[in-house]
């Protein structure tokens, strides 16, 4: 009988707990970095994106598939009038108890979500390797078992933690019904081979994964039912077939078709079945096919005439073999990062190169499988020789559906760090194989590979920490400014990877810090850092291109802030006050652009508090007022490429600047 994991036992089984204490261990992890180091916020609501399930939840129970237009935004597929998501339906059932509620827990249970998947995974690959250790060689060791279970959490799911997102908690939740599914499937194994009849609840192990990964990420999810499939369901039914022709060689052949093994198998196809057949039927009702998305009909592209050409050169599709070549070097190459001096000394290494005939249609910063998960391999290559080796075919077949899962990851024309989860189903059974079943002949070489483990295990935490991190606070100013304190505390000047604006020249690799440098008085005016492709203001000091202050209300109209060609103005309505921003046509040559906030209550004294942005190195034009808070007010926004420096209007007080800006400790480690 094997224990449960979290199931106390008596007397304490020693290799559940070093599993238990990794997963504890990496859970704290994951969780610090999701709340950013503040785990009293884990239901803070979180920004774009963390309520998508929510709002779909909230269609469910109105009998209904389309959503609100607002909480999508550009996400979201515009068919006949309405508004549809393309995410699986699972996580948003789950959502569903939560959305009679309106939208009180909207996006807030994001967190939460993704913490407990992350501890479900890792709880997942501990049953795994020690259902594997029990087939193939009897049982396993604390350091084998808490090895394997380092080298699958310490590897890009770990990264997921730096994104608070639909985007990861999808990939956290895909990855952990994979290896629970994969489990199942071992432990159904030895239930079949002793002779016994598997239980409902063994069935549920496998069958309930496989449904719900197929109704969350549909690639991942059929993959995996594929290698299951392999290796439940086909010999079975292939054994039968065999019998029926009368060419049965053994008894052996005949146990095949035994009921336990057609019940395993029916069940086995039937929750592979019920998931495809849940997912295809949304989709269908969405989008009008089983499983194609009309990426040309989402608002991304209907709003970009850029991508919505790419969209018509790729047959309205975002898959094609074409981008083979490309996905394929990246997520395999071992050169995808870089050191540096500054915190936390890794970072990604430059952009992934377009190798195929048709080019991709977005590439970020990523890492690939030998960087960031690099022990994770070298156990699955080694696994797959032993699987091969001791003819352990169960395994090179759940392999197979981990590499079915992965396919469609290397032909969506994207490159993303958070696609790398995708292939670790593929990785995680030769993995525990090598794990639990690798005989190293002496004590030395025992002692090697113990050290080499625990180096590996290091550095893919360092690495996925380091580019949570790097993914999470890359904009936020104080992370900025921490770094290069603790740089200067313990390197000294001249400060790494700081450079002078210098107007029309190319945008420096992601992470550098870039001075705008005012010659007319000789000092640093704003601060910016480089992400893919272009400059994220860090800092603006309070003249010129940013203004914040009061201004004191006058008649129907008060002009806030004005330049060479854009104003913005203060607007009495009916509604109360709203925020105007033009840009004057005659001097940008586009017809005029213009933005209106909307209105609210004007403050009782009649002096409102605003701040205006007036960027032309990022094209910037943007006001808000009634409070220095975004959800407060009113704001209008729009890219125009303002000319001329941000001058106040008659009626507007200026704050004054601080003391120590991060434009003037940065200038001085130059």
């Amino acid at each position: 009988m094997r224990r449960s994991m979290w199931r106390p036992t008596r007397p304490a089984d020693p290799a559940i707990r070093a599993a238990r204490a990794v997963t504890v261990t990496a859970t704290v992890v994951f969780a610090l970095i999701v709340c950013r180091g503040r785990p009293w916020e884990l239901f803070v609501r979180e920004a774009f994106s963390n309520d998508f399930y929510d709002e779909q939840a909230r269609a469910f129970l109105r009998l209904r598939l389309h959503v609100r237009p607002e909480v999508p935004g550009p996400e979201g597929f515009l068919i006949d009038g309405r508004t549809y998501l393309y995410y699986g339906s699972f996580l948003a059932f789950v959502r569903v108890p939560f959305a009679v509620f309106g939208d009180v827990f909207a996006g807030r249970l994001a967190r939460l979500s993704m913490i407990v998947a992350f501890a479900a995974y890792a709880t997942g690959c501990t049953h795994l390797v020690r259902h594997v250790a029990a087939r193939w060689r009897g049982a396993a060791s604390p350091w084998r078992v808490a090895g394997f279970v380092a080298a699958a959490v310490c590897s890009p799911v770990l990264f997921l933690a730096g994104w608070v997102s639909v985007y990861h908690e999808t990939e956290l939740w895909a990855a952990a019904f994979a290896v629970w599914t994969l489990a199942g499937v071992v432990r159904l194994l030895d239930v079949l081979d002793a002779g016994d009849s598997p239980t409902r609840r063994q069935l549920l192990a496998v069958g309930f994964p496989i449904a719900a990964g197929i109704t969350t990420r549909a690639s991942v999810g059929l993959g995996v039912a594929v290698g299951a499939c392999l290796v439940l369901a086909v010999p079975v039914f292939w054994s039968r077939i065999v019998a029926r022709s009368g060419k049965m060689r053994d008894q052996n052949d005949r146990g095949r078709t035994g009921a336990p093994a057609m019940i395993t198998a029916v069940a086995t196809v039937a929750a592979s079945a019920v998931g495809f057949v849940v997912h295809t039927g949304i989709n269908w009702a969405k989008f009008g096919s089983p499983t194609a998305l009309p990426g040309q009909l989402q608002l991304l592209s209907i709003n970009d005439p850029t991508r919505a050409a790419w969209f018509a050169g790729n047959g309205d599709s975002f898959f094609s073999p074409r981008f083979l070549e490309t996905t394929l070097v990246q997520y395999v190459r071992p050169d995808t990062v870089r050191l540096e001096r500054l915190f936390p000394f890794v970072r990604y290494g430059p952009l992934a190169t377009d190798r195929g005939s048709y080019p991709l249609e977005t590439i970020t910063p990523s890492a690939s499988l030998t960087t960031s998960a690099t022990l994770l391999v070298v156990l699955a290559l080694v696994g797959v020789v032993l699987a091969v080796r001791a003819r352990a075919w169960t395994v090179v077949a759940l392999a197979a559906g981990g590499v079915v899962a992965a396919v469609p990851t290397f032909t969506i024309g994207f490159i993303g760090n958070r696609y790398l989860v995708d292939m670790l189903p593929m990785l995680l059974a030769p993995a525990a194989m090598c794990a639990a079943a690798l005989r190293l002949p002496t004590p030395s070489w025992r002692r090697a590979a113990r050290v080499g483990a625990v180096a590996l295990v290091a550095w893919g935490t360092w690495c996925n920490v380091a580019l949570a991190l790097w993914t999470q606070q890359l904009k936020e100013p104080g992370f900025t400014e921490w770094r290069y304190r603790v740089d200067g505390w313990v390197f000294g000047d001249p400060a790494p990877a700081l450079v002078d604006l210098v107007p029309g020249a190319p945008v420096p690799r992601d992470g550098v810090v870039v001075l705008d440098r005012d010659p007319a008085i000789d000092r640093c005016s704003a601060v910016y850092i480089a992400e893919q492709g272009v400059l994220v203001a860090l800092e603006r000091s309070n003249d010129g291109r940013s203004l914040r202050g009061t201004v004191r209300l006058q008649d129907e109209r008060t002009l806030v802030a004005a330049g060479d060609d854009w104003s913005v103005t203060a607007v009495r309505t009916s509604g109360g006050v709203q925020l105007e921003a033009v840009v004057d046509p005659a001097a940008d040559g586009t017809g005029g652009a213009q933005a209106l906030g909307a209105p609210f209550a004007p403050p009782a004294d009649g002096t409102l508090a605003f701040e205006v942005i007036a960027d032309p190195v990022n094209g910037q034009l943007s006001a808000r007022a009634g409070d220095h808070t975004p959800t407060a007010g009113s704001e209008a926004f729009l890219f125009a490429a303002p000319q001329g420096a941000a001058l106040p209007g008659a009626t507007a007080t200026i704050d004054a600047e601080p003391g120590d800006s991060l434009c003037r400790q940065l200038e001085a480690r130059r």
